[in-house]
């Protein structure tokens, strides 16, 4: 790869600093033609004049010297004053003199081509960039620091002991090598089903600490549904009035609690009604109970016993205990009085309801789609392969077995696709 890339690194707009990244070949030859005193020494930063064609700017400056640098090329970075029109003439000047403009990752890119990284160390980079909440931040770290490209290159190796193992034996019949029993290959890759399950099973939690939990809130007009959004808040969101009917859709916001998010979701009355507006309303009210994770069922009369008709599971919420002569007792239900703010108890139950207190402790979480994708079609191979232990010969095994390898090998980019490769490194900010 040829070409020297430059980028901005931080973000664009006024600051106090600016980082303009450059690498490729050139990148040390190119900084020495307008910045000076040029460092003598990689990894250090050196203070000195940067010559751009509209100012001279002071700045400093720090080299890495391939292959020990992120990129595992040349790389310079210029440390200069925040703000537009400064970076923007940095970058000016690297580019007339040699460099060209990075695409959308692509210093990560060439980190990954250069094996100074994997898929799961670049998708935790992302998932870190992008984290809003301490749970999600850490899951992010956990795949930066390699926890499940480990774990998969170990699987991966298991599944190749079994297929060299078949392959030396069955290639040399002369050397009259072991040849693996059908029933030691099935209990390894039933061995290794199971690692994969439980993998599997963390990515529940593992929604939880990336995305948080989507809270539906509904219940029949004027129980205070609003009134609850805005005390879970802890701001007023939502236009509360004595007037049935008045939220007419949904109405969407998040607020961090401990470790975790909640992604609260106000929906319009429960009942029956010829506006059409309000039919609307009703009907994306259910629509949000049906794609959440929890509904909070709310209610402001004691006495009310009904469920909420959905597989979601639920909460009811009698509201209005401020108005009540003696609180309802009821099994899986919680009395708060959103007027006077009393709604803590809601958000400790729903952490405690989705285990969030596990994600601290946890050793590794699926938090990716596109892994967990892979996991299960992963899982799925091995299954075929053990069920054709029973009916064919070792030989075939051995297919679905590297089937299954090569999938796994999708997950870290040892055996990924050019386009699996470019979509996730497009997902990235320019200059990283």
């Amino acid at each position: 790869m040829s070409d020297t890339i430059v980028a901005l690194s931080t973000a664009r707009g006024r600051a106090a600093i600016s980082v303009i990244r450059m690498s490729g070949e050139d990148a040390i030859d190119i900084a020495k033609k307008f910045f000076s005193p040029f460092p003598a020494q990689p990894n250090f930063l050196k203070v000195g004049k940067l010559k751009t064609e509209h100012f001279d700017e002071q700045a400093m400056c720090v080299y890495f010297a391939a292959p020990h640098s992120y990129t595992g090329e040349n790389t310079v970075e210029f440390h200069c004053h925040g703000g537009t029109a400064v970076a923007q003439a940095v970058i000016e000047t690297c580019l007339n003199n040699g460099a060209i403009m990075a695409q959308n990752g692509e210093f990560s890119k060439r980190a990954f081509i250069n094996g100074k990284q994997n898929l799961t160390n670049a998708e935790g980079i992302i998932e870190m960039i992008n984290a809003e909440t301490a749970s999600a931040a850490k899951a992010g770290a956990d795949l930066l620091e390699n926890k499940l490209g480990k774990r998969i290159t170990e699987l991966q190796d298991r599944l190749l002991d079994i297929v060299s193992s078949c392959e030396a034996a069955l290639d040399y019949p002369e050397e009259d090598l072991e040849l693996p029993t059908v029933n030691s290959a099935k209990s390894i890759l039933k061995d290794i089903v199971r690692d994969l399950d439980t993998l599997i099973s963390t990515s529940t939690l593992g929604k939880v600490a990336k995305y948080g939990i989507d809270v539906a809130i509904v219940g029949k007009p004027n129980v205070g549904k609003s009134s609850l959004l805005n005390a879970l808040l802890g701001t007023d969101r939502a236009i509360v009035s004595d007037i049935q009917g008045t939220t007419r859709d949904t109405l969407t916001e998040s607020v961090n609690y401990r470790d975790i998010r909640f992604n609260f979701v106000d929906t319009a009355g429960l009942r029956d009604s010829s506006d059409v507006i309000e039919i609307e309303g009703v009907k994306r009210a259910r629509k949000a109970a049906d794609s959440a994770d929890v509904v909070l069922n709310v209610t402001d009369d004691p006495s009310d016993r009904s469920v909420y008709p959905t597989i979601r599971p639920q909460v009811r919420i009698y509201n209005k205990s401020d108005l009540f002569d003696e609180p309802p007792c009821c099994v899986d239900s919680l009395t708060v009085s959103a007027k006077n703010g009393d709604v803590g108890i809601i958000k400790e139950t729903l952490y405690e309801m989705f285990s969030a207190k596990d994600i601290d402790s946890s050793d590794l979480l699926i938090t990716n789609e596109r892994h967990l994708d892979c996991l299960k079609r992963g899982k799925q191979q091995l299954v075929c392969a053990i069920t054709d232990c029973d009916v064919t010969t070792l030989d075939v095994v051995t297919n679905d077995v590297k089937r299954a390898w090569e999938i796994l090998g999708e997950i870290t980019g040892s055996n990924a696709q050019e386009d699996i490769i470019d979509r996730i490194y497009s997902k990235f900010c320019l200059g990283k």
